[in-house]
């Protein structure tokens, strides 16, 4: 039975990046691997430019969760020049390696409509996650 004290302390908004617009936390996607809970999770209202993911990680679904101390892991991309990046899904996460498939403004100027990315998402030996490499956006078939 999920008790409301560990729902709401799942979700706590309480870093200096999770409080720039609304206190909004949302998305959670939560995976289990060599017996350690990751709950990723999006903290910001989706118009926000810098709603952001993060992950928090505990032995147990049901909490008490420790967030990373480095979060976000993604927030924006300069190096495409992405903003509003927030939560999506992951996929292929059984290995170390997977995907993150997210969602972003659809330029620095304007939020809609909002598109599609891809990125790796992986968890190290050490239980650390990393959303890295290179920015993949899905062709669009009409």
């Amino acid at each position: 039975k999920i008790k409301k004290e560990n729902f709401i302390g799942m979700y706590k908004r309480e870093e200096p990046w999770e409080l720039l617009q609304a206190k909004v936390a949302e998305g959670p996607s939560v995976l289990k691997k060599k017996g350690m809970y990751y709950l990723i999770y999006s903290a910001n209202h989706y118009q926000n430019k810098g709603i952001g993911v993060g992950y928090a990680t505990s032995k147990s679904p049901m909490g008490p969760w420790t967030k990373y101390d480095k979060n976000p892991l993604l927030q924006g991309d300069e190096s495409t020049g992405l903003v509003g990046t927030g939560h999506g899904a992951l996929f292929n996460a059984k290995t170390a390696v997977g995907n993150i498939f997210f969602h972003a403004h659809w330029n620095k100027e304007k939020i809609h409509p909002r598109t599609s990315y891809f990125k790796d998402f992986t968890i190290s030996k050490q239980g650390v996650v990393s959303i890295t490499g290179k920015v993949i956006k899905p062709k669009v078939i009409k």
